[in-house]
């Protein structure tokens, strides 16, 4: 995993952090196990748009995702903070 991805991941993040605040993502989207898997789908989804390598990221499973953002402490804080806000809006 390049420097650089980490830093597509903390953009990406940060813009799903953005449309949830600005309401423009569902919360209540039908098709996922849980608040973190919706959260985790939604931030590879912004990952494709953000990162020059789309195949990295297309090969990247939401696993490898989650082992990119609990690597950095503030960005592991940053998502731990919107998943808890994304549980209790969603409750």
């Amino acid at each position: 995993m390049t420097m650089d991805m980490k830093e597509f991941v903390r953009a990406s993040l940060k813009k799903v952090s953005k449309k949830v605040t600005e309401g423009s993502l569902d919360i209540h989207e039908e098709g996922y196990d849980d608040q973190e898997e919706m959260l985790l789908d939604w931030i590879w989804i912004e990952l494709k748009e953000e990162s020059p390598d789309k195949d990295a990221v297309v090969n990247m499973d939401l696993d490898d995702l989650y082992e990119v953002i609990e690597a950095s402490a503030d960005m592991y804080e940053d998502y731990r903070i919107l998943l808890e806000s994304i549980r209790s809006d969603g409750n």
